[in-house]
């Protein structure tokens, strides 16, 4: 056997690699420790977010599939006739009243001058028949005066012709008076309905009258609907064509936005929608305005949406294919009008919006909302 076999061992070393042990075996533990509590800390925050995800998506939906939305109007001519003008240019704001387009108005004022001419003459011919009546009537009394002279000169005459004073002769000229006096006062009476007839109704209710009242009424719009004229506060765009062009009643020479009538439509899953109510507050941040947050309030929700993609009347359903575990879910529209005008400006058709309903119950989770959708407000800077 070997020298450095039978050579006893140091203690000094045993006890120098035992304390080595000890303290490896410790710092192992403190390790495990750190460990196990870093690990609950994970775990515990991780459930605290799970908990606030699904109690926000209940009390405070968010949902960054919103757009603004307005009505949109194609601004037509109402009546034909070349474009002499186009005042306005292409994304400009408008004020209510304020002219878009000009058609040329030169026939149109023509056709105001003949309305006019036209219901002068009817007037005319009005009081021409008016008078005509008058006269009618005239010759009703003076025939109705003779017929009456005619029968007492008749009953004079048959009265003294049973004695023999006056001739047969004289009394069958007294009756042929008679009739023909007789026959004079129906003429006049018949000429009388017809002079009546042919004038109609007096005054305004005249038929004659109003035809051409409505003709000057027609004319007169018709020269007016050739400046076309924002309906309301707004913006023009799509501006297709210029002076020189023909335009044809109907047709869209531009469109008209509203900047006035807006309103937000945010997507939010099916399983958000229980707790929104009508007049619930909304925070939102438009991609327009990075770094402002909106205020509104919830309209309504959507009573249903269009799901049958491919199913008609007189044909069978066509169902939907879904892969995976999970369907997708289904997505309805909430209505958010804004609560004041600071966001004029910004609210441009179609532009995306990031929303967050706080409902009655969203207690904690408003204020955690809160701060959500203003760390998206600065993000947006960005994205």
């Amino acid at each position: 056997m070997s020298t450095a076999d039978n050579k006893p061992s140091d203690p000094k070393a045993e006890e120098t690699q035992a304390q080595a042990k000890s303290e490896a075996d410790k710092a192992a533990s403190e390790t495990s420790k750190k460990v196990r509590k870093t690990s609950r800390v994970v775990a515990l925050v991780c459930l605290l977010i799970f908990t606030w995800y699904v109690a926000s998506e209940r009390f405070a939906p968010r949902t960054d599939n919103a757009r603004v939305r307005g009505y949109i109007l194609p601004m037509a001519t109402q009546v034909a006739g070349q474009v002499v003008g186009i005042p306005v240019s292409n994304n400009q704001i408008v004020q209510p009243g304020q002219a878009l387009v000009n058609i040329e108005r030169e026939r149109y004022e023509l056709a105001v001058r003949k309305a006019e001419a036209e219901l002068e003459l009817a007037g005319q011919e009005v009081g021409a028949g008016t008078a005509n009546v008058a006269s009618a009537q005239a010759r009703v009394i003076e025939s109705v005066a003779s017929l009456n002279r005619v029968k007492a000169d008749t009953a004079r005459i048959l009265a003294v012709a049973d004695e023999g004073y006056v001739s047969q002769s004289d009394v069958d000229r007294a009756r042929a008076q008679l009739s023909s006096a007789e026959a004079s006062v129906d003429q006049a009476q018949a000429n009388l309905e017809m002079a009546k007839q042919q004038v109609g109704l007096a005054g305004e209710d005249n038929p004659k009258l109003q035809r051409a009242l409505s003709a000057l009424g027609q004319a007169r719009l018709d020269l007016e609907n050739t400046v076309v004229r924002a309906p309301r506060y707004g913006m023009v765009t799509n501006i297709r064509y210029d002076a020189g062009y023909y335009a044809n009643p109907g047709q869209p020479i531009m469109t008209f936005v509203s900047s006035k009538d807006v309103w937000l439509e945010a997507y939010l899953r099916e399983n958000n929608l229980e707790n929104i109510q009508p007049g619930d507050a909304v925070e939102m941040v438009l991609d327009a305005a990075p770094g402002r947050i909106f205020h509104g309030e919830v309209v309504s929700v959507s009573a249903g949406i269009q799901f049958e993609q491919g199913s008609s009347v007189g044909s069978l359903q066509s169902p939907e294919e879904t892969s995976g575990w999970l369907r997708d879910a289904q997505r309805f529209p909430v209505i958010i009008r804004f609560s004041d005008e600071s966001a004029v400006g910004y609210r441009r058709e179609g532009g995306q919006a990031d929303v967050i309903i706080y409902t009655e119950r969203a207690m904690i989770t408003r204020w955690i909302g809160k701060l959500w959708i203003r760390l998206v407000s600065l993000v947006s800077y960005v994205y």
